[in-house]
């Protein structure tokens, strides 16, 4: 009997180790099958660093036209998209109390002058008096030297002196300040003459009208919108983009501007000005992000090539643009799927070489969102694995789809 049981413990034994030499061929046949990837050659080319982001057309100045007056506007007539020419009348204010102004305006000024004609013709008759007193009073004193008259009655020549003097000096005062009435009172026609003009409201400069804030007859203001008006031809784009990435964007470069308001073919441009202070914005994620307006101008031509096309921009029409802010040519150039991080932070890449992969470091120079340059740890011709797999590790035995061309 135990020489039947150190059978079946020997049967047993074998079975497990045939076993474990078939799980071991397996796994061993498994780990030997080369693993599919794409890959692609390293290759020599021009790569530019950008930075792309939305934008939208905008003026570098708008003319607000603005209430002069308070009062009540009449309907205004001209439309959004209008041209208007500088100097057109564009709005009309109700002018019938400044017309009830002009002729009360006149009537006073009639008055005023009666009243200067008045005070003029009291002073010469002060003058007229004071002069007869005073030679009454002469004629008094000679008669007192010789006891002619009383000393009453020449005190009381004295008094009428005085007081025709007096008469006099308020007469004088009284024309000054009528005058100067006048002269204030001359002013007021002009006045009202200018306010009447003021209720044709003029546009100040030949543009577009961009838009109309009132329509209908309204009692407005002082300052209150009526109209902005702009040149279109002037219009430019402005891209709010996050202040860590314009640290890089200089005025004066280089702008792709793209999108489906431009159609196939991007225009270009140039960055015009960079806004000295950043504002903060929440992202769609209710993320608070840094940013700041970046102004860019059109090249000479682009417009008069999109109307030609058929696409007329006007403000605020969305845009997207690609600043370039770095360019190399004749560079060694990555697709950037190829590119990963190694442990100790560096760019790495997967190099396949007789069938296997193996880990190299990279040297990175330009880089933007599909391409990078490569400036240390590898050469022209090289082949790297596309988007690398987790799974895939250093000396793993790979088989190669059809190379792709460097993205």
């Amino acid at each position: 009997m135990k020489k039947k049981s150190a059978q079946k413990i020997g049967t047993r034994y074998l079975i497990i180790g045939i076993l474990l030499v078939v799980v071991a061929l397996a796994i061993y046949v498994d780990i030997s099958k080369p693993v599919p990837v794409r890959v692609t050659a390293i290759t020599k080319g021009v790569i530019e660093s950008y930075v792309e982001e939305k934008a939208r057309t905008s003026l570098p100045h708008i003319y607000h036209v603005t209430m002069p007056l308070p009062g009540r506007i009449l309907p205004v007539e001209v439309k959004e998209g209008d041209a208007v020419k500088k100097g057109q009348v564009v709005a009309t204010l109700d002018d019938v109390e400044w017309k009830e102004a002009t002729i009360s305006a006149a009537e006073m000024l009639f008055a005023m002058k009666n009243a200067v004609d008045s005070s003029r013709a009291e002073v010469k008759a002060s003058e007229a008096r004071a002069d007869y007193t005073e030679w009454i009073l002469e004629a008094v004193k000679k008669a007192l030297k010789t006891k002619a008259i009383s000393e009453r009655e020449s005190r009381e020549a004295e008094w009428q002196f005085l007081d025709s003097k007096v008469k006099k000096e308020e007469s004088e005062a009284n024309f000054h300040s009528t005058n100067a009435l006048f002269s204030i009172a001359k002013l007021l026609p002009g006045m009202v003459e200018r306010n009447m003009k003021r209720t044709r409201i003029l546009s100040p400069v030949g543009g577009v009208i961009l838009k109309v804030h009132v329509s209908n007859e309204k009692t407005m203001m002082p300052g209150a919108a009526v109209l902005d008006i702009g040149h279109l031809e002037d219009l430019e784009v402005t891209a709010d983009v996050l202040t860590e990435e314009a640290v890089r964007i200089q005025p004066g470069d280089p702008v792709q501007i793209f999108g489906e308001a431009i159609g196939d073919r991007p225009v270009t441009g140039r960055v015009r000005r960079i806004k000295p202070k950043a504002f903060t914005q929440l992202s769609s994620l209710g993320v608070e992000q840094q940013r700041v307006a970046v102004e860019i101008s059109f090249s000479s031509d682009a417009l008069k090539v999109l109307d030609d096309a058929g696409r007329s921009l006007g403000l605020n029409y969305r845009v997207r643009i690609k600043v370039i802010t770095a360019t190399k040519p004749e560079v060694l150039i990555i697709p950037r799927t190829a590119l990963f991080r190694g442990g100790d932070g560096a760019w790495e890449a997967f190099k396949v070489t007789g069938g296997q992969v193996g880990r190299v470091a990279l040297k990175i120079g330009l880089m933007n969102d599909y391409q990078a340059e490569v400036m240390e740890g590898l050469e022209v011709g090289d082949r790297v694995v596309i988007a690398p797999e987790a799974a895939l590790s250093e000396g793993l035995k790979v088989i190669t789809s059809k190379e792709e061309g460097n993205l």
